[in-house]
């Protein structure tokens, strides 16, 4: 059990917290939320219905905070996300390494190959919308609740702290 706990620390609290505090905190630097506002009630419609970062304003946002709302923000949105990366990602360099010569990368360039990559790339989003069933494939989880909360521990870390590092530094300027 303990070395569970360890391992789901490094391949998902961590990872995630940073990548939390990332995102939340470029939201906040950006402007996307106001000081005021909670990393909590960010994505409540009911608490702060004219919120700049929610999916009515998406095509206003950087690329990534965008598709973040695409996948509903928050916790869910932020594993989805890092989800669908990692899959495209992983994609891609499989994809590279197959390239052999110019006549292979010439062949990438085709209109089937260019489809073909539009198809994957829906086809990822949805496996990232179901990311709680995408992870148990790539990681040998033994106790999936303590692999879930660490990676929620890990999201709310790293906004909280997002939040305060933030705040503290539009304070100072």
């Amino acid at each position: 059990m303990y070395w569970d706990i360890l391992r789901a620390l490094a391949f998902v609290g961590c990872p995630i917290a940073a990548f939390s505090f990332l995102m939340v905190y470029f939201a906040y630097s950006k402007g996307y939320l106001a000081p005021e506002v909670k990393i909590t009630d960010a994505f409540n419609k009911k608490v702060h219905p004219n919120a700049k970062l929610s999916k009515k304003n998406k095509k206003s946002l950087a690329f990534l905070h965008s598709k973040w709302m695409t996948f509903g923000g928050g916790y869910y949105g932020l594993l989805a996300l890092l989800t669908f990366i990692y899959i495209e990602i992983k994609q891609i360099t499989q994809f590279l390494l197959q390239v052999t010569g110019i006549q292979d990368f010439i062949g990438l360039l085709s209109i089937n190959a260019l489809v073909a990559m539009f198809v994957d790339s829906i086809m990822n989003m949805v496996k990232a919308a179901v990311w709680f069933t995408y992870w148990p494939k790539v990681f040998d989880m033994s106790n999936g609740f303590i692999w879930l909360l660490t990676s929620y521990l890990g999201y709310r870390i790293g906004a909280v702290l997002a939040q305060r590092h933030a705040i503290k530094m539009m304070a100072e300027c």
